[in-house]
């Protein structure tokens, strides 16, 4: 697996958890989410 997959994965779980799970509602936590989609298209961008 790819580093960029991985880290993509990891944030888009950390996000979701931030979320969903804790009462903390801070527009910073999003930042989890754009990092995760960025990731996760440079991942599809850059895959052999």
């Amino acid at each position: 697996m790819s580093l960029s997959l991985v880290a993509a994965l990891v944030s888009l779980l950390a996000w979701i958890i931030l979320v969903f799970f804790t009462p903390v509602n801070a527009g910073a936590i999003h930042l989890l989410l754009a990092l995760g989609a960025v990731l996760l298209v440079r991942w599809w961008a850059l895959r052999a």
